[in-house]
């Protein structure tokens, strides 16, 4: 049987909450809410057929507030406040019953101050499910005081009532009684079934990511072992290999050819060497260190890796950091920046300029490699001053290289910012910038 309709009133709340144990007080709210209609209109018809004015009275005005209560919830009533509404229409119930109506000492009354306290406690919390049950026995307490004649045998219900009247109260108390433990059981039992089904998750969970801890670190020591031999086959052959042509070079400066291999072999040396030591940091994951620099020698080291091919380019090279400019930073992640970038400009630039340059701001310091060359693209440009460590699928590796990647990389490992812009004149000038 579909019994929807029952949440009808408080779709609205259902909606906007997420917590189970809320969900079943809401839910609660709505049952019990639909039960007291009943009752109140079974309650009303009885009266009405045995003619107790009073009763009648009485009971149409709770029949109202039922129904105002009602559309109050269907219009979006906060459900801890509905409860707390409910709880206050019940203690009036019981001032009424007790100071209003004569003989209104019986078990119904005493029940509501059972439902008071449970409603409290299981749609409240703690604090107010104490406070409203000491104040739903306080009317109790205040009746004996004023010396009221209390009988040893409590009467059922309200004196001259039939016993279908009083069963019906009966009853409703005990189907909210039954109503709101179930619920709340229910969803007791489904929070910890959640929670089991979480648990066994995680520990499963945990159980890989212990085997892939073990199969990084297997990884980790391969990858090290690798570089080392890495560092060992390669490097020292091409340290060589720089060396040899280099001394030839010298030796035979009439020979283009040679001349050429000699340059290509100091650049292809010091690329592997920069590559090696960034890769090998990374591997190391030791903690950065920062130490004053002299920017200006460490732009004049950089420049003289590529004097040879900026000759056979055409280009100059222009240092124009001034002597006594000192950097708190870490020599060797800046100086794989300070390359990647010279090496870029250098590669993009034919008979032009590659100028280093800084500007000290208030705040910042701003160390700007320039280059006359044709520019970069502006896709370049966008995802170099972006956040992004990786370029966008719109870009093609092989249009820029490997080096601005590293330089992105390292640069933040620096804790300094990259902002690329047009130059002055022609080409590209990239800062690199650094917070004071």
């Amino acid at each position: 049987m579909n019994l929807s309709f029952i949440e009808w009133p408080v779709r609205k709340q259902l909606a906007e909450e997420t917590n189970i144990l809320n969900i079943a007080r809401i839910k609660v709210l709505s049952l019990s809410l639909h039960l007291r209609l009943v009752s109140t209109i079974m309650l009303l018809a009885l009266y009405l057929a045995e003619g107790h004015a009073y009763q009648i009275k009485r009971v149409a005005v709770l029949m109202g507030i039922i129904v105002v209560y009602y559309f109050a919830l269907r219009f979006g009533l906060n459900w801890r406040k509905a409860i707390h509404i409910a709880i206050l229409i019940f203690i009036s119930i019981i001032w009424s019953n007790l100071f209003s109506y004569e003989e209104g000492f019986h078990v119904i009354t005493l029940q509501y101050v059972v439902i008071i306290s449970i409603y409290g406690f299981y749609g409240l919390g703690n604090k107010w499910g104490t406070f409203y049950s000491l104040f739903a026995i306080l009317p109790f307490f205040i009746y004996m005081y004023l010396e009221h004649q209390l009988v040893t045998a409590i009467p059922w219900g309200p004196v001259g009532v039939s016993r279908m009247t009083i069963a019906i109260l009966l009853l409703h108390n005990f189907f909210f009684l039954f109503l709101i433990n179930y619920y709340f059981f229910d969803s007791f039992y489904s929070a910890i079934s959640a929670l089991d089904a979480r648990t066994t998750e995680l520990t499963s969970s945990l159980a890989f990511r212990e085997d892939s801890q073990k199969q990084l670190e297997s990884e980790f020591m391969h990858q090290k072992l690798l570089l080392a031999s890495i560092s060992h086959d390669i490097k020292s052959p091409l340290r060589f290999l720089m060396t040899t042509t280099g001394r030839l070079a010298k030796t035979n400066p009439d020979l283009p050819t040679i001349r050429a291999i000699s340059q290509s072999s100091y650049r292809l040396y010091h690329f592997m060497k920069n590559l090696l030591e960034y890769t090998q940091f990374r591997y190391r994951n030791t903690r950065i260190t920062f130490n004053y620099l002299d920017v200006h020698e460490l732009v004049a080291q950089k420049f003289a890796i590529f004097i040879g091919d900026a000759e056979s380019s055409g280009n100059k090279f222009l240092n124009s950091v001034p002597p006594g400019v000192i950097l708190k930073n870490n020599v060797q992640l800046l100086s794989i920046v300070l390359h990647n970038l010279i090496d870029n400009a250098n590669k993009m630039t034919n008979s032009g300029t590659i100028e280093v340059t800084h500007q000290d701001y208030r705040d910042s310091v701003h160390l700007i490699v320039k280059d006359t060359g044709p520019g970069m693209d502006p896709a370049i440009i966008a995802w170099m001053n972006s956040s992004e460590k990786v370029p966008g699928e719109d870009l093609d590796p092989d249009s820029f290289g490997m080096g601005l990647v590293i330089v992105k990389e390292v640069s933040a490992l620096i804790h300094a910012r990259l902002f690329v812009q047009p130059n002055e004149t022609q080409g590209v000038a990239v800062s690199i910038i650094f917070q004071k």
